[in-house]
């Protein structure tokens, strides 16, 4: 199942002028990345670096799940927890963007995740779109058609 033309144009009221308007939905993109593998905070440093790439590109809108990993800092809750929330959410989203954790500045490089693995499973036993990079993702986005985005 993937966006169509026709499934990407919304219509709303822009909250600011009270006027209608036609917009071009942005495919909303699941980033899956290792996070108990490796150093947890720089997993979290990673997804949340490529959050910013993504979102700074203006392509898609980015979902980074391991921001969890504040609130479980504030509010610790059973890892089972969170796996169950994850799953719950993964069908609201376009699809998967499945990356190891790299910080080159840290000589880091973590690609074991049973975690990101599943997620991955399940976008690919759906039928979504799953990546292994950011431009093999956009190349998708982009083939959606030139209008994609807000």
């Amino acid at each position: 199942m993937s966006l169509t033309r026709e499934a990407k144009i919304q219509r709303s009221v822009d909250p600011v002028t009270g006027r209608m308007e036609t917009v071009m939905k942005k495919p909303v993109i699941y980033i899956a990345s290792p996070y108990t593998k490796g150093d947890a905070a720089i997993n979290t440093h990673f997804q949340c670096k490529t959050f910013n790439q993504l979102l700074d590109d203006g392509k898609v809108w980015p979902v980074v799940p391991l921001w969890t990993h504040f609130q479980h800092t504030v509010f610790p809750r059973p890892y089972q927890d969170w796996i169950e929330y994850d799953k719950a959410l993964l069908p609201l989203y376009d699809a998967c963007l499945r990356l190891n954790a790299e910080v080159p500045e840290l000589h880091y490089f973590e690609s074991e995740s049973s975690g990101a693995d599943g997620e991955a499973n399940y976008y690919k036993s759906v039928g979504k779109p799953l990546f292994y990079s950011i431009v093999d993702m956009y190349a998708w986005v982009d083939s959606l058609g030139a209008d994609h985005g807000a």
